[in-house]
């Protein structure tokens, strides 16, 4: 057992402690100090000595072996100055000198997630359902997730006494035995229509109504019951087969006036409050005219273009996932959007054409995966050279690197953090850019 003080934190907010070799742990703030135990499995905290000032008690009593939250111990104050740090830190990285907004914070900074996915294991002879322990495939049972929907986790706790009603075994990916492999739950607020997937690895599920019957019976809000099918050994959730055993399939959800149909693999922010903030604050920094004409790049199942389709001509979604094209189209006729036109192309490869056949526009939102834009798309966008574009991201890392390739020709106005993630180091920006006068 050694005693050590950290010196050092990561911008995720983890301690670097350095002994044979460097270590991150979490769990610990600067200055504080702890006795540690070095073993061939690891590092691990023995007895912590101190306190930061920051510090507080975590709310979830097996905060210390799940790896779903890594900021609980942090006061939520605390917890925005990590995150505009950390914003701060990866564009300094890029060499990009811009001032990082204050974190727009939540009012709901526990219990906000809209979607759950729960593996299913056994435990000493019980059923447990939880995460994955940080860095293994050992589950945590987690009976009441702090960052989850209150109403998923009564769902969840109600499928692990059903399971063992009917003798329905988790899945183990070891032996290739057992029927149920994960449960994934969505949720609205503002419609209180409720989504549960239930994911096998085969179309064998014996008990299958039966346990739907009684999961109705306990939950009779449950809008919807889809069984997912699996057969893979793959870290994806979610295979290619489906059946709809109660309901239509989907829920719905309203973000800004608008409504927007949720699936068992649709694509949807997984915090629907911030949502609004985060798509308000786009539709400010835009300042769209009547007469522009916007391209909604990577634009998914249509959410940002179907609310910005209010404030201008016309609205072109680019998304090259054919099942989020047809999700657009549905949410456009939903709402009754007639200025938004979708397109089932690749994004860069879209306007690169716009490019070629010297179409203009006007402005450009992106809302790209964690890999952040393809090279192609920027050199794209350098050619076209909307006035304006607007840039959300959930990756700080790949946002400046593609911030700073985008520096020559756009100067950076504002970065504006918005917390999605309470709880996690996680955080999702948007950044106005504006095209250089010569």
């Amino acid at each position: 057992m050694q005693k050590i003080k950290v010196e050092k934190m990561t911008p995720e907010g983890y301690a670097v402690i350095t002994l044979d070799k460097t270590y991150l742990l979490p769990n610990l703030m600067m200055g504080e100090e702890a006795f540690v135990d070095v073993t061939k499995k690891g590092i691990r905290i023995e007895k912590r000595l101190s306190s930061n000032p920051d510090r507080v008690k975590a709310k979830c009593p097996i905060y210390d072996v799940c790896g779903g939250c890594q900021l609980q111990h942090i006061s939520y104050a605390k917890q925005l100055d990590l995150k505009s740090t950390l914003v701060g830190f990866y564009l300094e990285k890029e060499s990009i000198k811009t001032e990082v907004l204050p974190v727009i914070g939540s009012n709901l900074p526990y219990n906000y997630r809209n979607k759950i996915q729960m593996v299913f294991g056994v435990n000493k002879g019980k059923i447990v359902a939880g995460f994955y322990e940080e860095n293994t495939h050992k589950i945590v049972n987690a009976t009441n997730c702090d960052i989850q929907d209150e109403v998923s986790n009564e769902i969840v706790n109600t499928i692990k006494l059903l399971m063992k009603k009917h003798k329905l075994m988790p899945y183990n990916e070891d032996t290739k035995e057992g029927i149920i492999r994960h449960v994934m739950i969505k949720r609205s607020r503002k419609t209180n229509q409720v989504l549960v997937i239930l994911v096998t690895p085969s179309n064998v599920f014996p008990g299958r109504g039966n346990l739907v019957k009684d999961l109705l019976k306990a939950h009779p809000y449950i809008t919807s019951i889809v069984h997912n099918v699996n057969p893979k050994d793959t870290s994806f959730v979610l295979g290619d087969q489906e059946r709809v055993l109660h309901g239509k399939g989907f829920i719905e959800d309203v973000l800004l006036n608008k409504r927007f149909q949720i699936s068992s693999k649709t694509f949807y922010q997984v915090n629907s409050e911030q949502t609004e903030v985060l798509y308000q604050k786009v539709i400010d920094f835009l300042e769209s005219k009547k007469t522009d004409i916007i391209l909604d790049a990577y634009s998914g199942v249509g959410t940002i273009g179907i609310i910005l389709s209010d404030y201008v001509k016309k609205v072109l979604a680019v998304e090259i996932n054919p099942d989020s094209v047809m999700s657009a189209k549905k949410n456009a006729q939903l709402n009754k959007v007639t200025n938004f036109e979708t397109i089932a192309m690749d994004a860069k490869e879209y306007i690169q054409y716009l490019t070629n056949d010297k179409k203009s526009l006007d402005a450009i939102v992106v809302d790209p995966p964690r890999a952040g834009l393809d090279k192609a798309f920027v050199d794209s966008i350098l050619q076209i050279k909307p006035k304006k574009m607007v840039y959300v991201s959930c990756n700080p890392e790949t946002l400046a690197r593609d911030l700073r390739q985008l520096s020559g020709s756009y100067q950076i106005v504002k970065v504006q953090p918005v917390d999605m993630f309470s709880q996690t180091y996680h955080v999702e920006n948007i950044v106005l850019l504006s095209l250089k006068t010569a």
